[in-house]
């Protein structure tokens, strides 16, 4: 009997004996937690010098030999002379008796010309008008020497300033009956190694005549009304001109579109078409010294970044200045940009080495800022969480892709040198200026961050380019994750993804990326809003059923607009000619359906069009639902139906991304089914 005890208590101790070792054998092993890096968020040109004015600054220029004297001019002719080096002076004032003039140096820095209908000089050291010469637009060059000036009055005429008190016209370029009908000349430029002459004229031509020979050269056809600008590069690399960009409606009527100021850019000496950006408000253009960057300057901060800087290779943005600003000047080393706007203030900004050198990161990969609270320290191992669940999200994507037939295709995320993945860390209320211009960040909050409005601003991205960072308010958080995003409609939006310490869900994160890739519009999945533990249970349930699959696997529609899209397509162009979309309503039949047809046309090839109504007529402004896409296949022009059976819609969207992975909208009011609708550019 001893002995049957003592074998049953051998074989129950040695079963406990074995399963201890399995379960230390076979147990899930522990991450070793390694030493957390986070990036430092990079930061925007530094400001360092304003100026106040009462009134609007229409134009500015930084002097060609020193860069602490800034001249500008306000929308009433007052011109001032600052000097930032002295600061117990009073700028000199001067006065130019046309509105809005614009203003500029001689290359030797001793003339001072202001131009309007009248172009004046004055003598920088003394301040005293040398000279008046008779004008129109207001537009002004030099040649390199500084010998000679050209302006624009209808015609091209170019003086001798050689004894600025004895002014002399030195030649007159031609103004025949052809050039009649393109419009009066409104813009000139002279390269930098003053061979070529060009003038830019109303209705959208160019002329390029051999300065010496005075024999046209070159004539370029633009989509500009007329010409804000017209200037070749420092190295003569480029020519680039903008103004009011030209397009055409259903009826065939040529008109400009008021928040439509674009530029062009072509390579020389070939004349290549290098490139279009004709979106947003660009009042002028500037080249940095060495030609690497351009900057254009925006003075309707709605319609755009502000001030955005770009590079000049495939116009991809570098940074941009949060200040809207009429026009800009670099200095003469290219370090220092000078702004002056309708604020009255003329700022003063310092690029960082980042910029100048193109080092920043490209535009078209996702980013991510881990934020804390200022007396937290982050969670142990996050970093490794979050490089696992992006790739996670990676896949999602990629497999999406290729299951409908587009290959295994998925964006980038940023990387440190390691190849893992790059996380920004944010602490609460920190004010540095960062630059958050990248279209898309992914901004992962700890549970116990906040971030009040009046502290805190990220760029808000819809039909201005920005973004603006809104509080968390009462979310009541019970979940692990809450996700919620802003949907721009032009390229992308910027996303907030809340999270609890202990997880990082990828499928919501990949949900959310729908709407940073405009893939789609607002549709959320129910994952975690419910304001007590029971819902919040419930979405939690809701999330792993197969039904929830749905709520973010990719649709057919999605996976092709994801095909072109420029984070799913690295090193497409930036450049980006401006689309055309127009609409025409009619009745289907007898009842109160009504047929849609859209016409949309663009130069960088059309890939596939969307559209969305709303999903409650009576508040058209909130939920958009999706009616469905048509493939174009890069055609330059395409006419899409859609048929609308709901009468009590009265509002529409349109969207559509070309084979650059540019995008587009264009919202539409329908007034009456039988009557044309209102056209909102």
């Amino acid at each position: 009997m001893i002995n049957k005890r003592n074998i049953l208590l051998s074989t129950i101790l040695a079963i406990a004996v074995v399963g201890v070792v399995v379960y230390f054998i076979t147990r899930p092993q522990q991450h070793e937690l390694l030493p957390q890096t986070f990036a430092p968020l990079p930061e925007k040109p530094k400001l360092i010098d304003e100026f106040h004015q009462n009134t609007e600054i229409y134009s500015v220029a930084f002097s060609p030999v020193d860069p602490s004297l800034i001249a500008f001019v306000d929308e009433n002719g007052t011109i001032k002379m600052w000097n930032r080096n002295i600061t117990n002076k009073p700028a000199v004032t001067l006065n130019h008796p046309d509105k809005y003039p614009s203003i500029g140096f001689s290359p030797t820095g001793k003339l001072l010309v202001c131009a309007a209908w009248n172009l004046i000089l004055w003598d920088v050291d003394s301040g005293e008008k040398i000279n008046t010469l008779k004008t129109s637009y207001g537009g002004f060059t030099f040649t390199p020497d500084g010998h000679f000036l050209a302006t624009n009055n209808n015609v091209v005429k170019l003086w001798d300033i050689r004894n600025p008190k004895h002014i002399t016209e030195a030649a007159t370029f031609p103004f025949d009956e052809a050039h009649k009908a393109k419009g009066r000349a409104c813009a000139v430029g002279i390269s930098s190694d003053g061979k070529l002459i060009a003038a830019g004229y109303a209705r959208g031509t160019i002329n390029v005549w051999d300065l010496n020979t005075k024999q046209l050269v070159r004539t370029l056809k633009t989509s500009y009304y007329e010409m804000n600008f017209l200037k070749f590069s420092p190295n003569n690399k480029f020519l680039a001109a903008g103004g009011p960009v030209l397009f055409k409606d259903n009826n065939d009527k040529t008109w400009v579109s008021s928040g439509a100021k674009g530029y062009s850019m072509w390579e020389l000496p070939n004349w290549k078409l290098h490139g279009s950006v004709q979106r947003g408000n660009i009042e002028n253009l500037v080249f940095s010294p060495d030609e690497k960057i351009c900057v254009g300057t925006n003075d309707w901060l709605f319609y755009g970044r502000g001030v955005e800087i770009w590079s000049t290779e495939d116009g991809a943005p570098i940074t941009s200045l949060q200040t809207a600003a009429k026009d800009v000047s670099f200095s003469n080393d290219g370090n220092l940009l000078a702004t002056g706007g309708r604020d009255g203030k003329v700022r003063v900004w310092k690029l960082n080495h980042k910029h100048l050198d193109l080092t920043t990161t490209p535009a078209d990969v996702v980013r991510i800022i881990y934020c804390l609270p200022k007396d937290e320290e982050p969670p142990p191992d996050i970093t490794t969480k979050l490089d696992e669940s992006i790739r996670k999200v990676q896949d999602f994507y990629a497999n999406e892709l290729e299951k409908h037939g587009f290959g295994r295709k998925t964006f980038s995320f940023e990387t440190d040198e390691n190849g893992k993945l790059k996380v920004y860390l944010l602490r609460e209320n920190d004010r540095i200026d960062y630059d958050l211009s990248n279209e898309i960040w992914i901004v992962i909050l700890d549970k116990n961050t906040t971030f009040p409005k009046p502290n805190y601003k990220l760029p808000h991205f819809g039909r201005n380019k920005t973004f603006w960072y809104t509080s968390i308010g009462n979310n009541n958080l019970q979940d692990n994750v809450h996700a919620e995003a802003l949907a721009g409609t032009n390229h992308g939006s910027l996303h907030y993804v809340y999270t609890k310490k202990r997880k990082i869900d990828s499928r919501d994160i990949a949900h959310e990326l729908k709407l940073a890739f405009a893939a789609f519009d607002w549709k959320y999945p129910n994952f975690n809003r419910g304001p007590n533990k029971s819902k919040s249970l419930f979405a939690r349930f809701n999330r792993l059923m197969p039904w929830g699959k749905g709520l973010v696997n990719l649709s057919k529609c999605e996976a092709e607009w994801l095909d072109r899209s420029r984070f799913f397509n690295p090193n497409q162009p930036f450049f980006d000619n401006r689309p055309e979309i127009d609409m025409n309503v009619s009745k289907a039949d007898d009842s109160d359906s009504r047929l849609l047809r859209f016409t949309v046309a663009d130069e960088d090839d059309i890939h596939q069009v969307q559209m969305f109504s709303p999903v409650d007529p009576k508040y058209h402004s909130m939920l958009n639902k999706f009616e469905g896409c048509h493939a174009i296949n890069g055609k330059k022009t395409a006419s899409v139906e859609y048929l609308l059976s709901n009468s009590e819609v009265k509002s529409l969207e349109l969207r559509m991304i070309d084979m650059h992975g540019n995008i587009a909208s264009r919202k539409f009011t329908i007034r009456d089914k039988t009557v044309e609708p209102e056209k909102q550019p």
